[in-house]
C-alpha cells in the first residue's frame, strides 16, 4: 500500500513538472513589435517625454518606465492599458500633439527598454492589445479565480431568470472595476470568443437594455470545468453582437 502511494505521488509530481514545462511563454515574449517601430518611438520619446521620464526611462518628475518600479506598477496589466494611459494623458501641458500611432510607437520603445524582444511584425492598435499582458520572463499569463477581469461577449438570457455572457473573449486581469469612456471605445473592436459565463449581480446594470448585444463586462471571475461565472462590477454596451 505504501509503495502504491509513493508511486502515485511520484507520478503526480512528474505530471505537474511536465505541465509546467509545456506551459506556453507569455505572448509578449514572442516579439510583438519591430525594431524599426521602437526606433520611431525612441526618436519621439527623446523630444516629447524625456523631460519627465529621463533619457534612461528611470524617471525625473514622473514615474519610471523601466525596471522594478515599472513592473510593480504595470506588471500583469495589459499593453492596451499602458497605451491608453499614454494616449489619453501624455505628454501633459507641453503643447506637444502626437497621434495615436506615434504614441503606440512610444509604447514599443518602452517595451524594448524593458527587455521585451522585437519580432517581425509591428504592434497595432486593436483587440490584441487587451490580452497582451506585461509579464516578466518565465511568469505565466494566468487568471486566478476571484481576480478582477475584463472581457467582451454577447448578453443573453439564461434559465431561471439568469443572465449569460456568451461568445466571451479570454478574460484579462485588470485593476479597474469600471472602464473609462476611452477604454470602452477601444474595446469595441475586440473580437469575441467561445466561452460562456453566468453573470451575478447583473440587475443594477439593467442588462435588459443590452439583451442580444455586445458588451464589455468587468467583475470577479470564478472558473472551473463546466462552471464559469462573473460577479459584475461593470457592464457597458458596445454595439451589435457580430
Amino acid at each position: 500500500m505504501r509503495r502504491r502511494l509513493f508511486v502515485a505521488a511520484a507520478v503526480w509530481v512528474l505530471a505537474l513538472a511536465g505541465a509546467a514545462a509545456q506551459a506556453p511563454a507569455p505572448r509578449i515574449w514572442d516579439g510583438v513589435y519591430t525594431d524599426a517601430q521602437a526606433e520611431r518611438g525612441r526618436a519621439v520619446f527623446m523630444t516629447a517625454c524625456v523631460r519627465c521620464h529621463g533619457a534612461d526611462l528611470t524617471g525625473t518628475t514622473a514615474p519610471p518606465l523601466t525596471g522594478d518600479r515599472f513592473m510593480a506598477n504595470w506588471g500583469g496589466e495589459s499593453v492596451e492599458r499602458l497605451f491608453l494611459k499614454i494616449r489619453d494623458t501624455m505628454p501633459p501641458n507641453f503643447g506637444t500633439v502626437l497621434d495615436d500611432a506615434t504614441k503606440l510607437d512610444i509604447v514599443t520603445f518602452i517595451l524594448k527598454k524593458g527587455g521585451f524582444p522585437a519580432g517581425s511584425g509591428e504592434l497595432v492598435a486593436g483587440g490584441g492589445l487587451a490580452t497582451l499582458q506585461i509579464l516578466r520572463k518565465g511568469e505565466e499569463a494566468t487568471v486566478q479565480n476571484f481576480s478582477l477581469v475584463e472581457t467582451v461577449g454577447c448578453l443573453a438570457r439564461g434559465a431561471n431568470d439568469t443572465w449569460l455572457l456568451t461568445h466571451t473573449a479570454d478574460p484579462a486581469v485588470t485593476r479597474e472595476d469600471a472602464p473609462a469612456a476611452s477604454a470602452v471605445t477601444a474595446t469595441a473592436g475586440r473580437p469575441l470568443g467561445t466561452e460562456t459565463f453566468i453573470l451575478h449581480s447583473a440587475a443594477p446594470f439593467r442588462p435588459e437594455t443590452h439583451l442580444g448585444r455586445k458588451v464589455e463586462a468587468r467583475g470577479l471571475i470564478y472558473r472551473e470545468p463546466g462552471d464559469a461565472r462573473l460577479t459584475l462590477t461593470s457592464l457597458r454596451g458596445l454595439g451589435d453582437c457580430q
